[in-house]
C-alpha cells in the first residue's frame, strides 16, 4: 500500500524557507574550485578557437586558409600517419575471431590473435580483465623491459592503464596525502603534471629546465626549488623527470639521469619518470636511457645508497612508433614499493574496473612485435622504418627552419615529437596581449591560427622563463604538409613583426 505524507503549515514554511537558500541547479561556482582552477593549454583556447573555426570551413564560409593543420597535440595518425598493419591485422582478429577462419591473415598474426583471446579466457577484447590488466600482457611488458634494461621485472608491478596519463594521475592521486603536500615538475611541463596535481589540491614545485643548456636543469636548481618549498612549507612527495622531453624535445644523456636520480635518493623522492617518446631518439650520438636501467646498475654498485629510491615509470601505445593515441593503451611499472603499498594501487585500479582490453592488447604488440623469420617482420620493418626515418628527417628539417625564421630560435630537436621555440615579441605585441589579458605567446598562436591555419599551443601553457616567450609545435605533419606548415609561418612572423615593429624587445 502506498505510504502517504503530510506536514503542518509552519513545516511547509520552513521547507520552503530552507529550499530557497539552496541553488536551483549546479553552476559553475558550486564546481570544486581544485577543477576550475586546472589548465591544460593543449587543449586550451587556441585547439578551441581552432574548433570554431573548422565549423565555419565545413559551413563553406571563406577564410584565409582552406583547411586547419593540427599541430597543436601529438596525434600522429591525425595528421596522416599510417597505422602498421601487423598491430591493426591482430587487433581485427582479436575483435571478430571469424577473421582467424577467413584465409586472409599471415600465421603469426593468427598466432598471437589466438594468444590475446586465450588470455581473456575467450571472452574477447569486449570483456573486462583483472584491474591490473592481462597477466599474458605484463609478461610481455616484464620480457620487454628485459631485453631493454638487462635487468628482470615482475608482471605484479607492471599495472596496464587507460594510456600513461592514467597512471600519471593515478600515482600523483595516492601521492598527495594532504594540501601540504607537493611535487618537483620541470618547467616547461607536459601540463597533465600541473593539472592532475592541481585537482587533487597538491602543491606545484617548479625547476627550471635551462634553454641555453639545451633544456637541462642542474643539481644547484633542484637542490634550490627543494629548498624554496622547504621554506614554504611544502613536504615535497616526488619529482616528475619527462625523457625525452615534451615539450622540449631534450633527450637525457645518462649523467643527467645518474644526477637526478642522485637527488631524488637524496631528498627520499619518488621518482615519476615518464618515458612515452623513449623510442623517438633523431640526433645521432644520442640515445634513451632509461630510469630503471640506470638505477639497477647505480644500486649494483652500491647497494646500500640506493636501496631506498623509489620509482614509477610510464609508457604508452601512443607515441613512439606506434602512434596509436586512440587505443589509450599504456602501462607503469613500480619499483622499489611494498606488496602492502602496491594492495592499495590495486584497490585504485580496480575503482575503474579495468583498462580498455584492446588497449591493453596493442600495449602487448608494441612491446613484442613480429621477429626476423616471422612471416610478418619484412613488412613490419619497411612500414617502421619509413615511420621512423620520416620523424628524424622531419626532426632535422623543422630545427633548421625554425632557426631561419627572423626573430624565432630552437634548439635541436633531439627526440619526441616537438619543438619548443623561442619567438622574441616586439613591446607593441606584448602590450596589445596585456589589453586583452592574454599571454603574449597566446596572442601570437592565436593571429597564427587566424591567419594561417596553423594550430600550435602557447608556450606559457607549458610554463618558461620569464620574459620568455615560446610555443609548441609537431612535427608530425607529412613532409609536403611540413613544407607548407614552415612557409606559412615564416610569412606570418614577417608581417607581425611589421605590424607590431622589429625591434624593440
Amino acid at each position: 500500500m502506498a505510504q502517504t505524507w503530510s506536514c503542518s503549515h509552519a513545516d511547509w514554511t520552513l521547507l520552503k524557507k530552507e529550499s530557497s537558500l539552496m541553488p536551483h541547479k549546479f553552476t559553475l561556482q558550486d564546481m570544486d574550485n581544485k577543477i576550475r582552477t586546472a589548465q591544460y593549454a593543449v587543449r586550451g583556447a587556441v585547439p578551441a578557437r581552432a574548433g570554431e573555426l573548422q565549423a565555419k570551413l565545413k559551413a563553406g564560409e571563406k577564410l584565409p586558409f582552406d583547411r586547419l593543420v593540427f599541430c597543436n597535440i601529438g596525434n600522429p595518425h591525425a595528421v596522416g600517419q599510417k597505422p602498421i598493419t601487423f598491430y591493426r591485422q591482430v587487433a581485427a582478429a582479436v575483435t571478430d575471431p571469424s577473421l582467424l577462419t577467413a584465409g586472409i591473415y599471415p600465421e603469426d598474426v593468427k598466432k598471437r590473435a589466438t594468444e590475446y583471446l586465450a588470455a581473456t579466457n575467450n571472452a574477447g577484447s569486449g570483456a573486462y580483465t583483472d584491474s591490473s590488466g592481462l597477466l599474458l600482457v605484463r609478461q610481455q611488458v616484464a620480457e620487454f623491459l628485459l631485453r631493454r634494461d638487462g635487468f628482470p621485472s615482475e608482471p605484479k608491478d607492471i599495472y596496464l592503464t587507460t594510456g600513461a596519463s592514467e597512471g600519471v594521475k593515478r600515482a600523483i592521486s595516492a601521492l598527495i596525502k594532504d594540501e601540504r603536500c607537493g611535487m618537483l615538475i620541470p618547467r616547461p611541463q607536459y601540463p597533465l603534471y600541473s593539472a592532475a596535481l592541481t585537482m587533487v589540491g597538491g602543491r606545484i614545485v617548479y625547476y627550471d629546465m635551462f634553454e641555453e643548456k639545451g633544456w637541462k636543469t642542474t643539481y644547484e636548481e633542484l637542490n634550490q626549488a627543494a629548498n624554496d618549498a622547504f621554506t614554504d612549507g611544502i613536504k615535497l612527495r616526488a619529482m616528475t623527470v619527462i625523457n625525452p622531453g615534451n615539450p622540449v624535445g631534450a633527450v637525457l644523456d645518462r649523467e643527467d639521469v645518474v644526477m637526478l636520480i642522485n637527488f631524488a635518493t637524496e631528498q627520499k623522492l619518488v621518482i615519476l619518470a615518464d618515458e612515452v617518446y623513449q623510442e623517438n631518439v633523431y640526433r645521432e650520438g644520442k640515445q634513451f636511457h632509461s630510469f630503471k636501467k640506470v638505477l639497477r646498475e647505480l644500486q649494483k654498485d652500491d647497494p646500500v645508497a640506493y636501496k631506498d629510491t623509489q620509482l614509477i615509470s610510464f609508457h604508452s601505445t601512443s607515441k613512439g612508433i606506434i602512434g596509436e593515441c586512440g587505443q589509450r593503451g599504456g602501462y607503469m611499472e613500480y619499483v622499489g614499493f611494498s606488496d602492502q603499498v602496491l594492495t592499495q594501487f590495486t584497490k585504485m585500479a580496480a575503482t575503474s574496473l579495468s583498462s580498455n582490453t584492446l588497449g591493453q592488447i596493442f600495449v602487448g604488440l608494441m612491446v613484442n612485435p613480429p621477429k626476423p623469420g616471422d612471416p610478418s617482420h619484412e613488412l613490419f620493418e619497411k612500414e617502421t622504418s619509413a615511420i621512423f626515418q620520416g620523424l628524424t628527417r622531419r626532426a632535422l628539417r623543422m630545427t633548421e627552419a625554425l632557426n631561419k625564421v627572423p626573430g624565432i630560435s630552437s634548439q635541436p630537436i633531439d627526440g619526441a615529437m616537438y619543438a619548443f621555440p623561442s619567438v622574441q615579441l616586439p613591446k607593441k605585441a606584448i602590450e596589445e596581449a596585456k589589453q586583452k589579458e592574454q599571454e603574449p605567446d597566446g596572442l601570437w598562436c592565436l593571429q597564427l591560427l587566424e591567419k594561417t591555419g596553423i594550430v600550435t599551443v602557447p608556450g606559457s601553457g607549458f610554463g618558461q622563463k620569464e620574459g620568455s616567450f615560446h610555443f609548441r609545435t609537431t612535427i608530425l605533419p607529412p613532409d609536403e604538409l611540413l613544407e607548407e606548415v614552415i612557409t606559412k609561418l615564416t610569412t606570418f612572423q614577417e608581417d607581425f613583426m611589421k605590424t607590431y615593429g622589429g625591434g624593440g624587445y
